[in-house]
């Protein structure tokens, strides 16, 4: 996994963010105040949301979240609830079963799961367990009694670094994150390598709390290991990976993460107590290193189907996380290449909350729903007040492998006098992902990979103006194969290029040469198109 520099603070311009709170562009609405310590949330598919409060176990229900402020509703008090006491203890997490109906009365699928501390003070438990609501009477569950899906989780007695938070993939299957419990870091972080143990790990179960026969290991819950405080989890619905965050070791200033959590992946954490990119040979370095005074607390994709924020930017290829630090925000972390693995730049995009941010959930209107201890809001775009920048990415290159490329967005121009523009360089095309040096520069550069035939790398540059006005343009950086040039058959003789890279003989060098560049334009073009339809 390619790795990134961390941005230890990320300074804007007055412009980018308003008084509100919130960047240019946007709007902060209040949708419930006050919320009794509100920890996480969930949307259900007929539109509803859920929500839980931490302290008292009580599971909440906002019928009308959409259309502005609300009212919730108790669904349920948790029986055999552990609060917490100055510690990490109470109730964390909450998700929707994938299959909930969207209307009816029928009571299939119609679950709702919970994850909580359970136990005494001195031996508390991490349990994930479930209600089923009556269809026929919506708000009530049909029992009083939830039934247990995981089964009681030892977290040790300093009753921390619980993490408790759960999701569902597209697959239907259920995610636990669960932290080490908080002792000292040589026992804390053997538990998180330890892969007989619970703690530590991101667990992975089937709807019914039964193990996927594809886990890495036969009859064992875990998915992933390696973490210390794993709170945030979600998917990116334009790749299908899971994405968590950690709270990284703050004794050691070692860096917060923000992770794509792959099968039997271990990120790290052990009895060194160092977090963050540690570039050891066995860990999974992270997606993008978040400061240590951050403290992630959760993390969201914008839906496939939403049309609120700006195409551009602000929906595909972004993750949103939320910081739980005593005056919360909101990170907006842009993700590089076509897997979308890798961050690239960390902006900021809300701030100056009273509480810390607990939860983020894109409603079923596109709009962003902001969790914090206290209060539900929702963030909305509410369009540019004045002119959109024009992008413009230069033109396109052909350069040979190990050379220094530079990309020039410099054309790029605002009709509004005095308007400072913002860069962000990503990449979107090519096998092989390129480190971009400076990429909210105007003209970064990278280092064209060295390639085993002609290859085209496509580059995105996404231009802000501060009030909400944002663009891109895409250029083409095709890189020619000059270090291994491969065989030809003869002087007119024709044969597909090995190994090595394109043909060098008489005849088919042209013809492959004529074939790349098709290709190339062809890739171009069709950026092109995507960039005018996504002005539109």
């Amino acid at each position: 996994m390619m790795r990134f520099a961390v941005l230890a603070a990320v300074c804007l311009f007055g412009t980018f963010l308003s008084a509100q709170s919130v960047a240019g562009g946007f709007a902060l609405d209040t949708v419930v105040n006050p919320v009794t310590n509100g920890r996480a949330m969930a949307f259900a598919p007929d539109g509803r949301l859920f929500y839980v409060e931490n302290d008292t176990g009580n599971i909440m229900i906002v019928n009308n979240p959409t259309s502005g402020s609300s009212t919730p509703v108790l669904f349920a008090t948790l029986p055999s609830f552990l609060p917490p006491s100055g510690n990490d203890l109470g109730l964390h997490g909450i998700a929707i079963h994938p299959n909930f109906p969207s209307s009816g009365t029928s009571n299939t699928d119609r679950y709702i799961y919970v994850c909580y501390s359970t136990g005494t003070a001195g031996a508390p438990n991490l349990e994930v367990q479930r209600y089923q609501e009556n269809g026929s009477n919506p708000g009530t569950p049909l029992s009083s009694v939830p039934t247990p899906i995981v089964a009681a989780v030892s977290m040790g007695a300093s009753g921390n670094n619980f993490g408790g938070r759960i999701a569902f993939d597209a697959a239907g299957q259920l995610y636990v994150s669960v932290g080490d419990g908080g002792s000292a870091i040589a026992l804390s972080g053997g538990f998180a390598q330890d892969t007989a143990d619970r703690r530590g790990k991101i667990l992975r179960y089937n709807d019914d709390g039964s193990i996927p026969l594809s886990n890495p290991i036969s009859s064992n819950a875990m998915y992933a290991l390696g973490f210390r405080n794993p709170r945030g989890l979600a998917v990116n619905p334009n790749t299908g990976d899971l994405f968590g965050v950690d709270t990284g070791n703050p004794s050691s200033s070692g860096n917060d993460e923000l992770n794509v959590i792959l099968s039997n992946g271990n990120y790290g954490w052990d009895t060194s107590g160092n977090s963050g990119t540690q570039s050891v040979s066995g860990y999974n370095d992270p997606a993008w290193d978040i400061t240590s005074t951050f403290d992630p607390s959760c993390v969201a994709f914008y839906p496939t189907s939403g049309t609120a924020f700006p195409a551009v930017g602000y929906r595909g290829g972004v993750a949103y996380i939320g910081s739980e630090a005593s005056a919360g925000s909101i990170a907006r972390v842009v993700l590089t290449g076509g897997s979308e693995r890798n961050g690239i730049v960390q902006w900021t995009f809300a701030n100056g909350f009273s509480a810390g941010v607990r939860d983020l959930q894109f409603g079923p209107d596109g709009n962003l729903y902001v969790m914090t201890d206290g209060v539900l809001y929702r963030i909305r775009y509410t369009g540019n007040t004045s002119n959109d920048p024009v992008a413009n990415a230069g033109i396109d290159q052909t350069v040979d492998e190990n050379t220094l490329v530079t990309l020039d967005a410099s054309g790029s121009s605002d009709p509004d006098v005095g308007t400072i523009l913002r860069y962000t360089w990503k990449q979107v095309g090519g096998s092989v992902l390129v480190t971009i040096n400076n990429p909210t520069t105007a003209m970064p550069t990278f280092t064209a990979p060295s390639v085993t035939f002609t290859q085209g790398f496509t580059f995105e540059v996404i231009v802000e103006d501060g009030t909400g006005g944002v663009s891109d343009d895409f250029v083409l950086v095709t890189v020619n194969n000059t270090g291994n040039p491969g065989d030809d058959t003869g002087p007119t003789g024709f044969s597909p290029p090995g190994e090595g890279g394109c043909s060098t003989g008489d005849t088919s060098a042209w013809w492959w040469a004529v074939l790349a560049g098709i290709a190339c334009l062809l890739v171009a073009a069709r950026h092109k198109r995507s960039a005018r339809r996504n002005d539109q």
